[in-house]
């Protein structure tokens, strides 16, 4: 079944190539993107010796220990904070599960803390650890404010490694890893089969906005390599290499009327498959920055009216997607969820032609086309009607988006010349290899309710790049892939 057609015929008739329809043949082996690491040298510390000759013996190093270069690791087992800087439920609140800390009981360092769901303030457990015996086989306590995690708790994560004694002279790392969907927190030890060995090697084009982190499937020993944004549907709003998006936050004005049923998800994955909406929610409102950006820019560039009014109308478009996530993410989770401010929207923006073109490549053409073909992927596969019209919705208007970003990089080409087409051709290269393999698995996994699992994705997205982008980068006359 050819169920990238419809989208491929329309991006081709949007840059005058309709009758070239047919799919390439499936490529035998695709290249992937390396990743070059960069080596560090390790500390020469060159204390005197004291009076005696005798070398002064280093002191080991003991809990979390935080090295120039960013990494986090930790070197022995410590005591967390176990509190939890939520509110504790006031006895107020309209719906409660628990009324006293006495109620959470289910894992130890339970506290009832207050909040705004979707049917009014109510009261829930929340979880901490003070310790790995907490935790559970498999599993480390990381204390809150450690590194890069964002709870306002110390929490449970899975654990290859408890300290850097299990590592063999390596360390063991802490990985906080936020795809755009939620955060995984891993201890993983770091070893030679690693990609990278810190943030500052996903610097690179190849790796927009990504970090080094922690990365395996369910059962397997993790490695660290290079990630970003791999959770995502649309434009997302990149400042300084980074995409930027709003907090969450309880507040109403930002939900579209949707109403499905969702009485037969169990708690776990209900707040798992809210998360992951509440993120996608995040970066379509996001994208009405970006759309308002890519706006600006197209006036610089002088691009024609067309292209002016579409970019316009892409912005509403997000308005209202934005709307349907929220919603969306506020139902299956309970409670309700929008966005908090975003001072990114007015970032400084690039109007050269290469930073222009080669945004327009990986954010437009490349990413809002896969976005697009996740988007009808996701809209087929739930059961609820009024959920996959909504979604259907989504994804028919990302279409439209794809086709405005192939247009654009039509115009582009024509008006700047080779030094447009030179930095569309690198922005394609690297943009496939960004996408080629599988994203990290996230901690749910159900198409019914529109989250796609990581090999479904990426088979997903290999798919659209050889029977969608291909045949349009062969259509603009610039070098196809095989």
């Amino acid at each position: 079944m050819d169920r990238h057609r419809t989208l491929r015929l329309s991006l081709l008739a949007a840059i005058g190539g309709a009758a070239c329809s047919a799919s390439p043949p499936a490529s035998s082996g695709a290249g992937e993107g390396a990743v070059v690491a960069i080596p560090t040298s390790p500390a020469s510390a060159t204390a005197e010796p004291p009076p005696d000759g005798e070398p002064e013996p280093a002191k080991p190093k003991r809990g979390w220990v935080s090295e120039k270069n960013g990494n986090v690791h930790r070197a022995s087992r410590v005591t967390c904070d176990a509190t939890i800087d939520i509110a504790a439920c006031a006895g107020t609140e309209r719906h409660q599960s628990c009324k006293t800390d006495a109620d959470c009981t289910e894992h130890p360092h339970g506290k009832c803390t207050s909040g705004i769901g979707q049917v009014g303030t109510y009261c829930g457990c929340t979880y901490s650890c003070e310790s790995d015996d907490d935790c559970g086989a498999g599993k480390a306590c990381v204390c809150k404010g450690t590194g890069a995690l964002r709870a306002r708790n110390s929490v449970c994560a899975e654990a290859s490694c408890n300290t850097d004694a299990d590592c063999g002279g390596s360390t063991c790392g802490l990985s906080a890893y936020h795809n755009g969907c939620y955060e995984q927190v891993t201890l993983a030890c770091r070893t030679k089969e690693d990609t990278c060995k810190s943030d500052a090697d996903c610097g690179a084009a190849t790796t927009r906005g990504s970090a080094c982190v922690a990365i395996g499937a369910k059962g397997a020993t993790p490695t660290w390599q290079c990630a970003g944004m791999s959770c995502v549907i649309g434009r997302p709003l990149v400042v300084e290499g980074e995409a930027r998006a709003a907090r969450p936050r309880a507040r109403a004005d930002w939900r579209a009327p949707l109403v499905f049923d969702t009485t037969h998800l169990c708690a776990d994955a209900r707040e798992a498959i809210a998360a992951h909406h509440a993120a996608i929610a995040a970066m379509e409102h996001a994208s009405i920055a970006s759309f308002a950006r890519f706006s600006l820019q197209l006036l610089a560039l002088g691009a024609p009216a067309e292209l002016l009014a579409e970019a316009q109308n892409a912005a509403r478009d997000e308005v209202e997607h934005a709307r349907i996530e929220y919603a969306i993410a506020s139902r299956i989770g309970g409670r309700i969820i929008g966005p908090d401010k975003l001072p990114e929207a007015t970032a400084r923006l690039a109007t050269d032609v290469v930073s222009f073109v080669e945004s327009l490549v990986e954010e437009g053409c490349v990413g809002e086309t896969l976005g697009a073909a996740e988007g009808q992927e996701v809209a087929r596969s739930v059961k609820d009607e009024g959920l996959g019209a909504a979604l259907a919705q989504i994804a028919e208007d990302e279409a439209r988006h794809a086709a405005l970003a192939w247009k654009t990089l039509q115009w582009a080409l024509d008006a700047f010349g080779p030094e447009a087409r030179d930095a569309a051709a690198r922005a394609f290269e690297r943009a496939r290899a960004m996408h080629e393999k599988d994203p990290p698995a996230g901690p749910v996994e159900n198409e019914e309710f529109g989250v796609l699992g990581s090999r479904t994705l990426g088979a997903l997205r290999r798919s659209a790049l050889r029977e969608v982008v291909a045949p349009c980068l062969r259509q603009l006359g610039l070098v196809a892939w095989s």
